[in-house]
Order: C-alpha cells, then sequence, then structure tokens
C-alpha cells in the first residue's frame, strides 16, 4: 500500500514539478531556487523529516553531511561518482545545497558545484559556475561537448529535491 502511494506521489511530483526545475542555460541554473509546498507542516516538522530523509537515502548519492544552524536551514553536501561523461572522460560531482526551512515550505538552492576528473592522477576540484552558461552555449544552442554539464547537473539536482520532495510529502501524515 505504502508503495502505491510513494508511486502516486512520485507521479503527481514529476508532473508538478514541470514547470518548476532546475535546468541550466546561458545565463546559469535557474531558477535559483525552488520552493516547495509541504502543507500543514511546522519549519520544525519539515526540518525534522528532512533529517530523516537524509539518514535513510541511498549510499550511491553519496550524501557526505549536513550542517544544522537553528532548525532553520540544512547545508546538504553530496558526491555523485563519474555523473558527467565527456567523450571517454568521467567526471565527480560534489555539490553543496542549502535547504531553508519555513511554515509549511521548504527552499532547496544549489550554492556550489565542483567537478573533478575521474582520474588515477588527483587534478583537483573545479569550482563550476552556475551563475553563467555562456560558455557551454553558441548562437543559443548548446555545445555538443558540453552537452553533459547542461543536462546532467540539473538532473541531479532535480532528483535530489523531487526525492526530499517526495519523502516530506508521503510521511508527513497530513497530506
Amino acid at each position: 500500500m505504502k508503495l502505491t502511494i510513494y508511486f502516486t506521489f512520485l507521479l503527481s511530483s514529476f508532473f508538478g514539478f514541470s514547470q518548476n526545475k532546475f535546468i541550466f542555460k546561458e545565463n546559469g541554473l535557474t531558477p535559483k531556487v525552488i520552493s516547495s509546498n509541504i502543507v500543514r507542516l511546522t519549519e520544525n516538522e519539515i526540518h525534522k523529516k528532512s533529517l530523516e530523509w537524509i539518514k535513510i537515502t541511498p549510499k550511491n548519492i553519496n550524501l557526505a553531511s549536513h550542517l544544522s544552524n537553528n532548525n532553520n536551514t540544512i547545508y546538504l553536501n553530496g558526491l555523485e561518482d563519474n555523473a558527467i561523461r565527456v567523450g571517454k572522460q568521467f567526471y565527480h560531482l560534489k555539490y553543496t545545497v542549502k535547504i531553508r526551512f519555513e511554515q509549511g515550505k521548504y527552499n532547496f538552492e544549489p550554492i556550489l558545484i565542483q567537478t573533478k576528473l575521474n582520474s588515477k592522477y588527483d587534478l583537483g576540484w573545479t569550482d563550476f559556475n552556475i551563475k553563467s552558461g555562456s560558455s557551454f552555449f553558441k548562437n543559443g544552442r548548446i555545445i555538443k561537448k558540453t552537452q553533459s554539464y547542461v543536462k546532467d547537473i540539473p538532473a541531479i539536482l532535480n532528483k535530489l529535491n523531487n526525492d526530499l520532495n517526495n519523502y516530506l510529502k508521503i510521511n508527513s501524515g497530513k497530506e
């Protein structure tokens, strides 16, 4: 029964989020923040349920840590191995997302994204500019070589946000 409810919420959230999801354009990642309503839950309840979700999230997402200050904000650090493929090369993706809680809603805001070539040599992490995408586009079209960045990074963020949203709605007990 719970599985049926989960898939119902998953499908409804897919269609509900179709107008409110991250995409990467020439002017960067848009929107900058996604606000999601969680009906009739307090700020503290949304915060508590979000911490529960972090604890049970599958390990393949590699949620590294979270920092919480006064039940209003969580900074979520994640690592996604081999998240981006460019030709024959794979890049790891590291991100920090700020999740801010208010009465009946939360705001999901990516604040830092870094990439690192999967190589036997440690070439270090490189900051990914989420405020400008002009280097990935030419004449308004995606440059084929950079297509993976433009599609995969927003897809990872959207999946993370959708998973959190679904968990909060299903486990709110008030929906």
